[in-house]
């Protein structure tokens, strides 16, 4: 398998997995750190890190509100909320597509941070090691 699409499935798996633990804090923006956990697997391109990201908790979210829809009679409640906002009751599957939205937003911003450190951190070692090698050339050069 390329090593590029392994780096981007094993970014989905982390992503879901950090955010299936993070569903269950009360603080729902700290969301973005299964995304940059994720970006960090990509190191190469900037897109891939961003849609690992928002795979990743798109998936996890979208299990979630399925599983509190047969459990905890959720769509009832996102309904009536909707009812409240829009004026009418049925609309509750826009609610819960915007918050899937926003999960996906989330971890396309972390994915495309991670990703983008990851490249900028990189990019930075390589300066770093040829102003290295380029200073030792020199002081070679004084010594003969």
């Amino acid at each position: 398998m390329n090593p590029e699409r392994l780096d981007f499935l094993i970014g989905i798996l982390f992503s879901a997995i950090i955010s299936y633990f993070l569903t269950f804090l009360a603080i729902w923006q700290l969301i973005i750190i299964p995304g940059l956990v994720a970006g960090l697997f990509n190191k190469k391109k900037m897109k891939k890190g961003m849609y690992s990201g928002a795979i990743g908790i798109l998936i996890t979210w979208t299990l979630y509100i399925i599983y509190a829809i047969l459990t905890r009679n959720a769509y009832t409640n996102l309904d009536q909320f909707a009812g409240l906002i829009l004026g009418s009751l049925g609309f509750g599957w826009v609610l819960m597509l915007f918050i899937l939205l926003f999960g996906a937003l989330f971890g396309a911003l972390g994915g495309a941070i991670g990703s983008g450190l990851t490249i900028l951190i990189k990019l930075l070692i390589e300066n770093e090691s040829e102003e290295i090698l380029e200073s030792k050339k020199s002081n070679r050069g004084k010594e003969s």
